[in-house]
């Protein structure tokens, strides 16, 4: 696959080019730059702008075969002289601001990263000499709605894109810079000063999550497939508390040890959630033989409730017990054919609904936080990190919460839901 350059390259080049006219009469038709890749580029240079004591160029972003929403946008440098001898570089329009904490550029800086600014020094500084200054403007004119498309508002970056780009060349498909944008959300919490980060999947665990609690976003953190490496992150990071809340069906993988969740590498989770429906159903089952326990119908499917004998005039108590003993194993029988027979984890998650089972989720739930604090705390007991487990179904109701998600939850200002 075809790799691509940066922005970062992209706004170097640019700031090259303009120096040289700026500085020696003549924008040149192309640019070559030094990347931290150890690779050299050379870039076309568009849009030349010249005056007496200004210069301004722009370059075409190309991000090869990666699917990246700034590929095709112009990236504009214009370069000035002012007066000493340092180099002045920020962020013009379509470029962010930075608006929260954590991140590598300061609270209301232009978003351009260390990396770039520092290829944009070095190769404007090899062209005007140690002695003379200049102040860098960096542009990106559709980059207000270019910013709509990434998590720059999330991360607290405003008003535009990010110059970025650590190694001035982007590989398709890079998933270590996926992983890197998710960790920025982490940064900022910890910047922030949260010490209880929630860690969520997608999308739908955090509308989910927002719906029920009233917490900030920046304390919400998405993790897509990731979630160890965000959760190792998150230990590096020393939050105290991590709640992970998002749908079974990815959550419900970690049980199997899948830590990372992507359906490439990770086989769905009906598989898990049969095995405990079906412990925890010969579990009761026994319970009840000894107990002789009563059989509750209020909470059962209309299509179950045939299954429950009436009672006849005469019976013994024994006798109600040995029917009760029965209705018990042939709804405990429909329930686990049914979710066996189930294609999703959603439709397990209704037929236990439906049957009067949902409580089950609350076992899955702790299963899955043991799970999980293992994992974060390393097998070390003494660990003060406490880990919990929210589980919600697709239209963002709570169907199974962990003992400390719900201590967590009891401290936590919740919201009303419809």
């Amino acid at each position: 696959m075809r790799f691509g350059y940066t922005t970062g390259s992209c706004a170097t080049a640019a700031a090259k080019a303009a120096a040289i006219g700026l500085f020696h009469g003549a924008i040149p038709d192309e640019i070559e730059i030094d990347t931290p890749a150890g690779l050299k580029l050379k870039l076309a240079i568009l849009d030349k702008q010249l005056s007496d004591n200004a210069a301004g160029c722009a370059v075409q972003k190309d991000a090869g075969d990666d699917p990246d929403v700034t590929d095709g946008c112009k990236v504009y440098a214009h370069v000035e002289r002012i007066f000493g001898e340092t180099i002045e570089i920020d962020g013009g329009e379509g470029v962010g601001r930075v608006t929260k904490p954590g991140l590598q550029v300061p609270v209301g800086h232009a978003a351009i990263n260390p990396v770039p600014r520092r290829m944009i020094e070095y190769a404007v500084r090899e062209v005007i000499g140690k002695r003379n200054g200049v102040r860098i403007i960096i542009s990106v004119p559709n980059g207000r709605a270019l910013s709509e498309k990434t998590f720059n508002s999330k991360l607290g970056i405003l008003g535009g894109i990010s110059i970025i780009g650590t190694t001035g060349i982007v590989r398709p498909m890079s998933e270590d810079a996926f992983k890197t944008s998710l960790l920025c959300g982490l940064d900022i919490a910890r910047g922030i000063g949260y010490e209880t980060v929630v860690l969520v999947p997608g999308s739908l665990g955090e509308r989910s999550l927002l719906n029920l609690v009233g917490i900030p976003k920046d304390q919400i953190i998405q993790i897509s497939n990731f979630v160890g490496f965000m959760l190792d992150a998150a230990r590096e990071r020393r939050f105290k508390n991590v709640i992970l809340a998002g749908h079974p069906g990815k959550l419900a993988k970690l049980l199997r040890g899948d830590f990372q969740t992507h359906s490439a590498v990770s086989q769905p989770a009906n598989d898990i959630l049969v095995d405990i429906i079906e412990q925890h159903m010969q579990n009761r089952a026994q319970r009840s033989g000894v107990r002789g326990q009563k059989t509750e119908t209020k909470n059962l499917p209309p299509d179950t409730k045939h299954l429950i004998p009436k009672r006849e005039s005469g019976e013994d108590k024994n006798t109600l017990s040995d029917i009760s003993r029965t209705t018990d194993h042939l709804l405990s029988s429909a329930l686990l054919h049914g979710v066996k027979e189930a294609t999703t984890v959603e439709g397990i998650v209704e037929l236990l609904r439906n049957y009067g089972n949902l409580s089950i989720m609350d076992e899955i739930a702790q299963k899955i936080e043991d799970k999980v604090h293992a994992f974060y705390t390393g097998g070390q007991q003494s660990s003060p990190a406490e880990i919990g487990v929210i589980l919600f179904d697709m239209k963002g109701s709570v169907v199974g919460i962990s003992d400390s998600a719900q201590l967590w939850l009891n401290h936590t200002k919740t919201k009303l839901l419809s």
